[in-house]
């Protein structure tokens, strides 16, 4: 029994279009944990940033310092850039999210220091930054 042609070309269609959807959506994800942007009038993925010191329409945006070793970065520090100076002297609570939604190591905690208008948060241990998917971050008194 031979297979119309149509009905070849229907599905290698639909499979380099799947194929083209998962590329996209892991190139997605990678460039996603090398810089987050995020708005603190709302939450997306679990993920943001919370303050009432920052106004709704100053997002903040994440990105990492990073170390390279064994073949693969890792982050070492995260940086909160774009952080209103009402925030600082206030307490900060973050925590790296993998990618498969779980915790990545401990919380981090501390008083917001700002340089810039901008916040650096020293990591406890160095994470590969392949493995982060998402900062949450709370700004507190």
């Amino acid at each position: 029994m031979r297979i119309p042609r149509v009905a070849l070309t229907r599905k290698r269609r639909t499979v380099a279009a799947a194929a083209l959807a998962f590329v996209a959506m892991t190139g997605l994800g990678l460039a996603s944990a090398a810089q987050l942007a995020v708005n603190p009038g709302s939450l997306g993925a679990g993920s943001g940033v919370v303050a009432s010191c920052q106004p709704v329409g100053q997002p903040v945006s994440v990105g990492f310092t990073s170390t390279y070793a064994a073949g693969q970065y890792s982050a070492t520090a995260v940086r909160l850039s774009n952080v209103a100076a009402t925030c600082a002297g206030l307490r900060y609570r973050l925590q790296l999210v993998a990618t498969d939604g779980t915790r990545l190591g401990s919380e981090v905690t501390g008083t917001v220091a700002l340089t810039g208008g901008v916040l650096t948060v020293p990591l406890p241990s160095s994470t590969p930054s392949m493995s982060i998917g998402s900062v949450s971050v709370v700004v507190h008194s």
